[in-house]
């Protein structure tokens, strides 16, 4: 008999975000071996209904019950059915925004309990943090509390095993006292519709294009590749798409009338801005494992990244080059390097966009299929 799992992501499902990857590698488990099917407030996605059991079926009961309960209530019954389902199957995978009660309650039952770490422990990211609004002068308006690390710590103490989806997030759990043996290291993906064969052709008549995808915070180093873009000798665009966080506004601000900077509000569309660049950057001081990267290969980008930004993805040298975030000098080296050098461009390009196969949701969600029945001795 086939081991089986339910994934439990406490969202609304939409086609991108950390609820997409949730749902693509909840479905891509499905294994001879492992039936994995994923429960949610409602899915947006279409196929596979087997595998997708939401709380509302129908969009117009989702919406009703977002007038006439709240947040918090709306949670409290999924978590309700989310565990009376679970009496069907062998194990809960938990992903964001569950309680720790819900947790709690997954234990008492006896059922195998594996968590999803999205992001490096939290206590590690505040490190990083604190370090760099005091380096930069701002004070934090959401800064990660005591109370924030004691929450996961006791969901990290109550799991069985923790898919870890970078080194990074590896590490960090580690650095913190978590048991190396409840640890499987992953990624994330992308879909094969999200895959575009690079042609590079396009980016010969026109200057050398960069683009930033992702929100205009200090956790992902914006304040930093401005800077850096600003210092470099290159005739080109930096595009940075995303909405940016009012407490480093004054930092953006002076950017935002220089030519040689486009500044574009968060978009579900983003396709024709990976097509129009010749290079992604992404110099981030913490993440899990974003998934704009894995996107950034699959439309065939060389890389800029910071370890947080792409290790675990990007090879440094084959599909781009991991650069130390806070490097100004390598960063513009390298920014300089690829606005003058074609060659290098187009063989990075090649290598990424090659490499993005194996990070298709369907491969990635059958490596995790094959470690969990591997560590759960069910071979």
């Amino acid at each position: 008999m086939a081991f089986s799992l339910l994934t439990f992501d406490a969202r609304h499902i939409t086609p991108y975000g950390i609820g997409y990857a949730a749902d693509s590698i909840s479905v891509a488990m499905n294994h001879h071996k492992l039936r994995c099917h994923i429960y949610s407030y409602f899915n947006e996605l279409a196929g596979n209904k087997d595998f997708r059991k939401p709380l509302f079926r129908n969009r117009v009961l989702y919406k009703l019950s977002k007038k006439l309960l709240n947040t918090r209530g709306i949670h409290q019954l999924a978590s309700m059915r989310m565990l009376s389902l679970l009496a069907q199957y062998d194990a809960a995978y938990l992903w964001t925004n569950c309680k720790l009660e819900l947790y709690q309650k997954i234990k008492e039952k006896n059922k195998i309990l594996i968590c999803e770490a999205i992001n490096t422990h939290q206590n590690s990211a505040r490190i990083i943090l604190d370090t760099e609004y005091a380096r930069i002068g701002i004070t934090q308006t959401k800064r990660i509390s005591n109370e924030n690390i004691n929450d996961e710590n006791a969901k990290l103490a109550l799991s069985d095993f923790i898919f870890c989806p970078s080194p990074n997030v590896t590490k960090s759990m580690l650095d913190n006292g978590v048991d190396a043996t409840k640890l499987i290291e992953t990624s994330y993906g992308l879909g094969p519709h999200q895959r575009h064969q690079p042609d590079s052709s396009l980016h010969h008549t026109k200057g050398f294009n960069v683009l930033f995808v992702g929100s205009g915070i200090i956790r992902k180093g914006i304040h930093l590749l401005l800077a850096y873009w600003r210092d470099a000798h290159i005739d080109g665009l930096l595009t940075i798409i995303g909405n940016v966080d009012p407490e480093i506004e004054h930092i953006v601000q002076p950017y935002r009338n220089d030519r040689r900077f486009k500044f574009v509000s968060f978009t579900k569309d983003i396709d024709p801005y990976f097509k129009d660049a010749d290079v992604f950057a992404l110099p981030s001081l913490e993440e899990g494992s974003p998934l704009v990267t894995y996107l950034a290969i699959g439309a065939g980008l060389p890389c800029i990244v910071s370890p947080m930004g792409g290790d675990g993805v990007i090879r440094d040298g084959i599909e781009g080059h991991i650069v130390d975030p806070h490097d100004k000098a390598a960063w513009i080296t390298v920014l300089e390097t690829l606005a003058q050098d074609k060659s290098q461009l187009a063989q990075l390009s090649k290598a990424a966009y090659e490499r993005s196969e194996y990070f298709l949701w369907q491969n990635v969600g059958q490596r995790r299929a094959e470690s969990l029945m591997t560590i759960t001795g069910d071979k």
